[in-house]
């Protein structure tokens, strides 16, 4: 990332905020044009601070800073929106507190990249405009794996690459498995569950619309996705275990 000496104001998402000193708070944002930052947000602890709703985590905010490596200084925020309605319903937030925590965990500091800020902003925006947020955890998890290198084969049997006659997933190789090529170690699935897990690592939140899937097949295609995010991506989520106990309430 270029470092600039002026002021600049850039559209963020607030991952995390922790306590610094005794009215300061660390603010780590992922901005739109700058990536991860982490900010020194000033007396945003005391009762008067007017950028105190601003730096709350899982806010979409408008920050003036002088972006630097290490810790820059906030000047000023202001939020653009609060996402109440994820607030208020404590599934909705452990979904997007997920989505957060991908980030957080995943990308570096000072390393901007427009498709990050924008997948997390879709889907956030997908869990506040009353998208089933299962649905919105699919496509994420489909994402996940994109971001990290490790994309599920969807276009034909990961093995002999046949486009017709797909019949289940392997769990292994991460794709479609045709019948001819389907093991016991595979996962049969019918047609529809089959063409829904297509669709789910093939399309973008802009057209979840057309997404038309069973509860049944989602509870399948949730159950497979977090294998295959638990065994490719390395990376083991705090927040899955609150989505998980939700789940059996």
């Amino acid at each position: 990332m270029t470092i600039k000496k002026e002021e600049v104001v850039c559209l963020g998402i607030v991952l995390k905020t922790q306590s610094y000193k005794e009215s300061d708070a660390l603010v780590t944002v992922y901005f739109k044009d700058y990536g991860k930052m982490t900010l020194i947000a000033r007396g945003v602890k005391k009762l008067k601070s007017k950028n105190a709703a601003a730096c709350q985590s899982l806010t979409l905010s408008e920050f003036t800073f002088i972006p630097r490596n290490g810790l820059s200084t906030l000047i000023k925020a202001s939020s653009v929106d609060f996402y109440r309605y994820l607030k208020e319903d404590i599934e909705l937030e452990a979904y997007a507190s997920y989505f957060m925590e991908f980030v957080l965990r995943n990308e570096e500091e000072n390393q901007p990249d427009l498709d990050v800020f924008n997948h997390l902003k879709e889907a956030l925006d997908a869990l506040n405009h009353g998208y089933p947020p299962q649905l919105v955890y699919l496509l994420y998890n489909a994402y996940i794996l994109k971001r990290c290198g490790v994309a599920l084969q969807v276009d034909g049997c990961v093995r002999c690459l046949r486009q017709n006659r797909i019949a289940g997933l392997s769990l292994e190789d991460g794709g479609f498995v045709c019948l001819d090529c389907l093991s016991l170690r595979d996962k049969q699935l019918d047609k529809e569950t089959l063409k829904a897990f297509r669709y789910i690592n093939k399309i973008c939140f802009k057209q979840i619309d057309q997404l038309k899937i069973s509860q049944e097949s989602i509870d399948q295609l949730i159950e497979i996705m977090d294998y295959y995010v638990d065994e490719m991506t390395g990376i083991l989520f705090k927040t899955k275990k609150m989505i998980k106990s939700l789940e059996k309430l």
